[in-house]
């Protein structure tokens, strides 16, 4: 109170601009007094989940509901029954035959061929894939390329795993006696031990007799 009657006074003694800055200043302290009014404070945002897969799960939940509606509307139906081909397996025989067939006729030609390298070995390796002792064709032009070798032994030894028909056997008996006279007097199979074998005599002349029966399979 003492305060304001100094600050008064001086006011009064400084004229009417002197009592306005008493007034402001004796103002100032009631102001500062006066408690401040909250501000209202925004709520929280609410924190958003982290946890990982909710989003996917009602994604996938969304997508399983609409699979599930389509089966329901375009219902499977179970009672569809699959034939296969009815003739894979005729086809198949056939392939094989036809592949049988050609490797015979590609040995055939080559072992009637006029100009041929190789003959017998190139007959042999047309013949690789066929079996002698089921299939005579094959044993018939396997046997003979032994003969045409000079490879007496190993032509005898094959052909008898071989079934062969009459002609057959007629046609090879004339190669075995053919074979037997290019070869040297000592057969290189009948060569004594620690005694240098004489090599084969090779016969490279085409073949001219006639073909073995054609057995179809």
């Amino acid at each position: 109170m003492t305060r304001l009657l100094i600050v008064l006074m001086c006011a009064a003694a400084l004229g009417p601009a002197g009592r306005r800055a008493a007034l402001a200043e004796t103002a100032a302290p009631a102001a500062a007094k006066k408690p401040a009014g909250k501000a209202k404070s925004k709520p929280a945002a609410r924190p958003t989940s982290t946890r990982p897969g909710r989003r996917d799960r009602a994604g996938q939940g969304g997508r399983e509901m609409t699979a599930s509606s389509a089966t329901d509307v375009h219902a499977i139906n179970e009672n569809v029954e699959v034939t296969p081909f009815p003739s894979h397996a005729a086809a198949a025989r056939k392939a094989l035959s036809q592949n049988r067939r050609d490797q015979l006729d590609d040995a055939e030609r080559a072992a009637r061929a006029a100009h041929q390298d190789d003959r017998w070995q190139t007959v042999l390796f047309e013949l690789r894939e066929l079996d002698a002792r089921s299939d005579a064709e094959a044993c018939f032009w396997r046997v003979l390329s032994y003969y045409r070798l000079g490879q007496m032994a190993r032509a005898r030894s094959v052909r008898q795993l071989c079934t062969l028909g009459a002609k057959e056997e007629s046609l090879l008996d004339t190669e075995d006696a053919t074979c037997a006279g290019l070869q040297p007097a000592v057969l290189p199979e009948m060569a004594a031990a620690g005694e240098r074998a004489p090599g084969p005599v090779v016969n490279p002349a085409p073949y001219g007799g006639a073909s073995p029966a054609h057995l179809e399979r």
